[in-house]
């Protein structure tokens, strides 16, 4: 995959951080869905992708 500013999105990515979204280029919407579906196809039991859904939420107790 060339890296070149014009080029389009193979998959539509939407990033929010608290509630806010935030918008992606193309290719950070490539980068982040490469990615993230190179780890999830590495997965047991995983075969045709076509949507996920990933939430992250930082820990609220403290490891002292």
């Amino acid at each position: 995959m060339a890296c070149e500013a014009n080029q389009k999105s193979q998959a539509h990515v939407e990033l929010k951080i608290n509630g806010k979204e935030i918008e992606l280029n193309s290719f950070v919407q490539n980068f982040v869905s490469q990615t993230v579906l190179g780890m999830v196809k590495s997965l047991r039991d995983v075969n045709d992708v076509e949507t996920i859904k990933l939430t992250i939420e930082k820990s609220k107790i403290k490891n002292d």
